[in-house]
This record gives C-alpha cells, sequence and structure tokens, in this order.
C-alpha cells in the first residue's frame, strides 16, 4: 500500500485555568466522597507518612489562582496581556517530546506525529528541522538533548533512533529497537550514555561513542510489559523505568542486570490516555507516578483515588499521595522544577501545580 501523505490539519489550542481551593485534603480524608463518586470509578484511599528528607512533601498545597505559578510567570513576562498561543497542528499531529533549547531558553525542540523533531521559538517559527517524514505511516515518539556535546537524540514509532548535532547533521539513524522507541534519555553526566525504552519490552543502555548497529548495546534489559520511560537520575547513577502495567524499576549502574527495585503499582497503558511515565525529584531520591487504579491489581482497594503517589526510590515504599479532589483525572506526566519545591502535573487538557511556597507566591 502506497505511502499516505500527512495531512496540513490546523488547530489553536486553548489554555483552561481553574481556580483551585487552598488546602489539598488527604485521600484518607476524602474516602466518603469517593464512595459517593464509585460509578466514576477512581483510585487510592492509602497514605503513609514520610519520614524521608522531604518532609514537606506531606504539606504541599494546591495555590489558589491569584498565586500559581502559571499566574505569576503571566503577570511577570506579559504583564495583563492574554496568553500569546503558537499556531498549531490537529489532533494527528501531536506534540510527543518538548525539551528547552539548553543554549537558548527563548527556543524549545519537539517532537510529534507530524512527523518532525524541529527547533522552535516562542514565535511559532521553526528554526530548523532535524529529522522529517512525509508520510502519516512514520513519526517521532521522542527526543532528548545535551548542551555539552550538542547533541539531539530522537526516536520513531518503527525502531529507528537518529543522532544529530545542534547543526542538524545527522551522525547515524539506526533502527535499535523492533518496535517503537517510547523514550530516550541522555545521562546528565555522562552524556555518551544513552537509554532507550521500547514497546518491544526492552530498555538497552548504550554508549555513544561505540554505537555500530542495533547489536552494539551495552545493556539489554528485558520487561514483562511494553515500557513507557526510561529516565537516568539526577546524579546518573540509577535508572528508572515505567512499563505499560504495573511495574516500576529502578535499575544501578554499578549492577545493570538485576534491578535493585521493583515497585508494584496500576498504571495500566489505555489507547486514549497519555503513557504515565515515573520521574525523579531533582535532589532527593524520591519517585513521582500517576495512579491508574486497576481492579485487577492485587492490592487494589474499593474507592481508590486517582492520586499522585511518591516513593522512595532507595527502598520502594510509598511515602505520600496527593489528590486535588476537584480534579480527580488520571494524572500521566509529572515534571517537577529544578530545584524541586514546585510540582506540575499533567491530567488531559489541565496542568495542575503544586507547591509549598504559597504565600511567597501573593501578588
Amino acid at each position: 500500500m502506497a505511502p499516505r501523505k500527512r495531512p496540513e490539519t490546523q488547530k489553536t489550542p486553548e489554555m483552561v485555568v481553574r481556580p483551585k481551593s487552598k488546602r489539598s485534603r488527604s485521600p484518607r480524608e476524602l474516602e466518603p466522597e469517593a464512595k459517593k463518586l464509585c460509578a466514576k470509578g477512581p483510585g487510592s484511599s492509602r497514605r503513609l507518612d514520610s519520614g524521608c528528607l522531604w518532609a514537606e512533601l506531606a504539606s504541599l498545597q494546591v495555590p489558589p489562582l491569584c498565586s500559581s505559578i502559571v499566574r505569576a510567570l503571566h503577570q511577570q513576562k506579559l504583564g495583563k496581556a492574554s496568553w500569546s498561543s503558537l499556531q498549531q497542528i490537529g489532533a494527528g499531529g501531536s506534540i510527543t517530546g518538548l525539551k528547552f533549547n539548553p543554549l537558548n531558553t527563548d527556543q524549545f525542540f519537539t517532537s510529534s506525529m507530524e512527523g518532525t523533531t524541529r527547533l522552535q521559538d516562542f514565535k511559532g517559527n521553526t528554526l530548523r528541522v532535524f529529522s522529517s517524514y512525509d508520510t502519516c505511516n512514520f513519526w517521532f515518539c521522542s527526543l532528548d538533548v545535551s548542551a555539552k556535546s550538542r547533541m539531539v537524540v530522537t526516536g520513531d514509532n518503527v525502531g529507528h533512533v537518529i543522532l544529530l548535532n545542534m547543526d542538524g547533521k545527522e551522525l547515524w539513524n539506526l533502527r535499535m529497537h523492533k518496535k517503537k522507541v517510547t523514550h530516550v534519555a541522555l545521562n546528565p553526566c555522562c552524556d555518551w550514555f544513552l537509554a532507550t525504552a521500547s514497546v518491544d519490552q526492552t530498555v538497552k543502555i548504550w554508549d555513544l561513542r561505540q554505537v555500530r548497529g542495533k547489536s552494539s548495546f551495552l545493556y539489554s534489559l528485558p520487561h514483562r510489559h511494553p515500557v513507557n520511560a526510561a529516565c537516568f537520575s539526577p546524579d546518573g547513577a540509577q535508572l528508572l523505568t515505567t512499563d505499560q502495567k504495573s511495574e516500576i524499576r529502578v535499575y544501578s549502574a554499578s549492577q545493570w542486570d538485576c534491578p535493585l527495585n521493583l515497585i508494584p503499582h496500576p498504571h495500566r497503558h489505555f489507547q486514549h490516555l497519555t503513557p504515565i511515565k515515573a520521574t525523579w525529584h531533582p535532589r532527593y531520591n524520591l519517585i513521582v507516578v500517576g495512579r491508574y487504579p486497576d481492579p485487577n491489581f492485587k492490592s487494589c482497594t474499593p474507592y481508590e483515588l486517582r492520586t499522585i503517589d511518591v516513593f522512595d526510590g532507595s527502598s520502594g515504599k510509598m511515602m505520600h499521595q496527593l489528590y486535588d479532589p476537584e480534579s480527580s483525572g488520571i494524572i500521566s506526566l509529572n515534571e517537577f522544577n529544578p530545584i524541586g519545591d514546585t510540582l506540575a502535573s499533567v491530567m488531559g487538557y489541565h496542568i495542575l501545580i503544586w507547591s509549598q511556597e504559597e504565600a511567597g507566591m501573593q501578588k
């Protein structure tokens, strides 16, 4: 069958900001309300107290609209003008990866189902197209960028990984996996180490200085299910993987062949849901991931809430759960700011901002 041309559909996205209550109650406090909403099906009522270094995590709150970090940045950068928006493609061109340009924070890299990996600015200009497909049969699923080595790496839906320099020159294009490459990550300390995750149920570790073909990986880490993500810890010494079913793994660079921790956790894959990916706290050995309650999960309890779960990366023990009763959807992605005191959580069309310093954000 001849390749189909990609449609040139365009759509301008809307931004919706919803006010939040000042106090975020724990899942245990919300259990009676969850029982009333059981027809909508939802997450966990468990909460474990934390003895970790980041003890303040237990006091995280959803700030009110006037003090949210989004509003603060809006007031600082744009005054009272409306948010600027970039003209975007439609649903068939979903963004699959986004990274700020480490050499110029007014620019950002994207990979997309449009079939491109490109560099853009906030005026909507495409500054450089690094890789491009002109059919609907192939698209890009992931990317990462290294400032130190000035490299861009991107993976596609049929297993190829492409390495380029920041001038756009392709260094190599190899089929490293049998199926879609869902995640690529460069090690933050040794950026010649690359981790790739795939729906072929493997995560592979590569030395970019020695890549010669699909068999030149340093380690292959088999999983029981397809893998959504593989993320190096901030110090580069550990690797966090998230499968498409119910398992989070932590590997150590000193022993790749055996995971340090296997953490059971419900986050099953659903076709129309952004894949759930666990992530690291930037300063402490903590793991954050959204919960998608599964009645078939071994420890599932009635009326579970769709929480954000925080685990100790060393022991695998759950330390805390976050939940906003006004936004009870499934949290697919979480990202901390660089100092780790503010968490952004992505839920469908909404972004929740969790911050410890509410007072410091007031007008």
